[in-house]
C-alpha cells in the first residue's frame, strides 16, 4: 500500500498537467464509441499477417532447401575421399598448432622464473639468513600461484632447491581448475621425483618433457646470472587442455603423439604405431586398405610434436567437408531475399511491436491514458492497438477512482483513530489542576495548564499534520510526563536514551504518549512506584521507539494486549479508554505499512517491553 500511494503521488502532478495537453489520447466514452465505429468501417487489409509470413517462408526457405538437397545429392554421389583426406590433413595441422601454442605458453612461463630472478632472490636471502624458512616458503608459494595457477595448461607447480634430501626446500601449489589436486603433488613426491631429479641434472638451460605412467611433466632448471643451477621447476601438465584439439576428433580410430622423447597414446592402435614409426617424412597423408593414415610434425620451443591419426574409410568419405563452400554460394543467392524478408518483417511485425512496447513503457512511467495514434499495417496489430487504447483509458479512469477512494478511506481512518482521547486521563489531569489551585501554588498550576495545553494541541492537530519530528513528539511526551510526575511524585522515575541525530526523523503524531501512558497505568501505578525507560534507535530501514518497565503482566493483561494489537481489531467496539495502544498500532500500520506497528512483550525477569517499529522518514511524506 505505501508503494502504491508513493508512486501515485509522484505522478499525480504530471498526470493533471498533461490532461489538457493529451485530449486526443484521453478520449471520452462517446469518442471511444465513435472510434469503434470508425474501426468497423475501415477496410481490413487484403492479407493477414499469418498468410504473409507463410508466403515468405515458402519463398525464402522451401526453395533454398530443395536446391540444397539436390546439390548435396549430386555431391554425395561422387568420390570425395581425396578431398576429405586433404581436409583432415589441414585440420590436423591446425590442431597441432593449437597444442604447440599451449605448450609454448607453459615453456615461456617457466623461462620467466629465471629471467625475473624473484625466486632466486628469495633463495639467496634465505641462504644468507635474511629471510627465515617460513617467510621464504610463503614467498615461493605466492610466486608460483600468481605466475602459474591462471594457466589452464598447468595443473600444479613444484619448486625445489638443492636435492630431494632437503625437505624444507620443496614447495608446491596446484590448480583445481586445471584438474590439479593435492594427491597429484603427493604422487609426484612419492613416485616421480627421483626420475625428475635425474632429468634435471642433465638439462642445463633447456627443458624436458617427462612422462611417468599417465602423468606428464615439464622440467626446467633455475639458472642464475653465472649460469649455475640453483633450483628446479617442475610443472604437472594438464593433458586434457594441452591436447584438447586432438581429443575432439569424432569417430577417429587411433591417435598417437610423440612429445619430444615421450610417447602419448591418446587412443592407442597397433597399426597406427607401426605405420608412424616407418615414416621418415614430417607430413604424410596415405590410404592403406581403405583406412586413412595422417602424420604431422611441428617444431615447438626446443621440442618437436609429432602427431599421427587413423580414420576409417566410412568416416573419410563422409561428404560434408565441402559443405561450407556450397553453403556460402547459396547464401550469396539468398541475400536479396533475406533483405526483402527483413524489410517486410520490420514493417509488419517489428515496428508495430516496438510501438506497443513504447506505449506500455509510457503507461508504466505514469502516463495513464496514453493513446496510440499511429496506423498499423495489418489487421492483427490494428486490433491490438485499438484494444490497448481502450485498456489504457479504462485503466486511467479506474486508477483515479481507486486512488481517490483509498486516500479518502485512509484519511478517514487516521482522523477517526486520532480523534480518541482518553477521558480518564483528562479527568485526572483536571482534578490535579483543581487540587493544585486549591493549594494556591500558582506556578505549578501554570505549568500544569501549559502541559495540558500542549497535549490538547497535539490531540486536536489543527495543522492536519499526521506526522511530526521526533523532537516535537518528545515535547508532547514531556508534557504528559510532567503531569504524571505531579500526580505520582517520586514514585515515578523516567530515563531517556534518545540520540540527538534521531530527533530530525518524522514519526506519527501521538504515537509514543499512549504507549508511555499504558506503561505507567499498568506497570507503575499498580505497583506503587517504578521506572519507565524510553529508548530510540534505528537501522538501515526502520526507526525503533521502545519503553520498558518492570511492572510485569497478568494473564488478563496479556489477553487484553493480544486483543488490542490484533491487525483486524475493530476499534469501534472498544470503550475509548482502552484504545491507546490499539490506536497507535493501527496508525503505524496505515502510515508505514507492514511490518511496522506496535509489539508488547515480557522478559523472564518481568520487564515489559513496548516496541514501536516505523519506516525511516526525513521528508514527512
Amino acid at each position: 500500500m505505501p508503494d502504491y500511494h508513493s508512486k501515485k503521488s509522484e505522478n499525480r502532478q504530471m498526470q493533471s498537467s498533461e490532461r489538457n495537453q493529451n485530449k486526443k489520447g484521453t478520449a471520452s466514452p462517446h469518442k471511444g464509441r465513435a472510434e469503434d465505429a470508425a474501426v468497423q468501417s475501415r477496410p481490413a487489409p487484403r492479407l493477414s499477417l499469418r498468410w504473409r509470413i507463410i508466403g515468405l517462408l515458402l519463398i525464402c526457405w522451401l526453395i533454398p532447401v530443395a536446391l540444397m538437397i539436390g546439390i548435396l545429392g549430386v555431391y554425395v554421389a561422387g568420390h570425395h575421399g581425396d578431398m576429405a583426406a586433404e581436409n583432415f590433413q589441414e585440420q590436423l595441422e591446425f590442431s597441432n598448432q593449437i597444442c604447440i601454442e599451449r605448450l609454448n605458453g607453459v615453456i615461456s612461463a617457466s623461462r620467466q622464473a629465471s629471467y625475473d630472478g624473484e625466486l632466486l632472490s628469495v633463495w639467496n636471502d634465505y641462504q644468507m639468513g635474511v629471510t627465515d624458512k617460513l617467510k621464504a616458503g610463503r614467498q615461493y608459494k605466492d610466486y608460483l600461484a600468481a605466475k602459474y595457477l591462471k594457466n589452464n595448461a598447468i595443473a600444479g607447480a613444484i619448486l625445489w632447491f638443492g636435492t630431494a634430501e632437503t625437505p624444507d626446500s620443496f614447495y608446491s601449489v596446484y590448480n583445481e581448475h586445471a584438474n590439479g589436486s593435492y594427491q597429484q603433488i603427493r604422487t609426484y613426491q612419492e613416485e616421480d621425483h627421483a626420475e625428475a631429479e635425474k632429468c634435471a641434472e642433465t638439462l642445463g638451460t633447456g627443458i624436458r618433457f617427462l612422462k611417468c605412467g599417465n602423468r606428464l611433466y615439464l622440467i626446467r632448471n633455475l639458472i642464475d646470472s653465472r649460469y649455475q643451477t640453483q633450483g628446479t621447476l617442475v610443472f604437472c601438465l594438464n593433458p586434457a587442455y594441452c591436447f584438447q584439439s586432438l581429443k575432439e576428433y569424432q569417430m577417429v580410430a587411433g591417435v598417437r603423439v610423440l612429445l619430444g622423447e615421450e610417447e602419448l597414446d591418446l587412443k592407442a592402435d597397433d597399426q597406427l604405431t607401426k605405420w608412424s614409426e616407418a615414416q621418415d617424412e614430417a607430413n604424410v597423408c596415405e590410404w592403406q586398405d581403405g583406412r586413412l593414415y595422417l602424420k604431422n610434425e611441428m617444431r615447438g620451443d626446443n621440442y618437436t610434436l609429432k602427431t599421427s591419426l587413423l580414420f576409417e574409410k566410412e568416416v573419410t568419405q563422409y561428404p560434408f567437408y565441402g559443405y561450407p563452400h556450397v553453403l556460402l554460394a547459396m547464401l550469396g543467392g539468398l541475400i536479396p531475399i533475406l533483405f526483402l524478408m527483413f524489410a517486410v518483417f520490420r514493417r509488419q511485425v517489428t515496428h508495430p511491436i516496438f510501438v506497443l512496447c513504447e506505449a506500455s513503457a509510457r503507461i508504466e512511467g505514469g502516463e495513464l491514458g496514453y493513446q496510440i495514434t499511429e496506423a498499423m499495417e495489418n489487421a492483427e496489430f490494428s486490433y491490438l492497438a485499438e484494444a490497448f487504447n481502450h485498456m489504457s483509458e479504462n485503466l486511467k479512469q479506474q486508477f483515479d477512482r481507486i486512488y481517490e477512494e483509498e486516500i479518502a478511506l485512509r484519511e478517514a481512518r487516521i482522523m477517526a483513530l486520532q480523534s480518541h482521547i482518553n477521558p480518564h486521563f483528562m479527568n485526572n489531569t483536571l482534578e490535579i489542576i483543581n487540587w493544585e489551585a486549591r493549594l494556591g501554588d500558582n506556578e505549578k498550576v501554570s505549568k500544569m495548564i501549559g502541559a495540558l495545553s500542549t497535549m490538547l494541541d497535539a490531540a486536536l492537530d489543527r495543522k492536519k499534520h499526521p506526522q511530526v519530528y521526533l523532537s516535537e513528539e518528545m515535547t508532547y511526551v514531556d508534557s504528559y510526563l510532567y503531569i504524571m510526575k505531579e500526580r505520582l511524585g517520586k514514585r515515578l522515575t523516567v530515563e531517556k536514551e534518545i540520540p540527538e541525530e534521531l530527533l530530525d526523523y518524522y514519526v506519527p503524531r501521538l504515537c509514543l504518549q499512549p504507549v508511555i501512558e499504558n506503561a505507567i497505568e499498568h506497570g507503575v501505578v499498580p505497583n506503587g512506584s517504578g521506572t519507565v525507560r524510553i529508548i530510540a534507535s534505528k537501522d538501515e530501514t526502520y526507526l525503533y521507539l521502545m519503553t520498558t518497565n518492570r511492572g510485569g503482566m497478568s494473564e488478563e493483561d496479556r489477553a487484553r494486549i493480544t486483543r488490542l494489537l490484533d491487525p483486524n481489531y475493530n476499534t469501534g467496539k472498544e470503550p475509548s479508554g482502552n484504545l491507546g495502544i490499539a490506536n497507535v498500532n493501527q496508525r503505524l500500520r496505515i502510515l508505514c505499512g507492514e511490518p511496522c506497528g506496535l509489539t508488547i512483550t515480557e522478559e523472564p525477569d518481568g520487564t515489559v517491553i513496548a516496541k514501536l517499529t516505523m519506516a525511516l522518514n526525513k521528508t514527512g511524506i
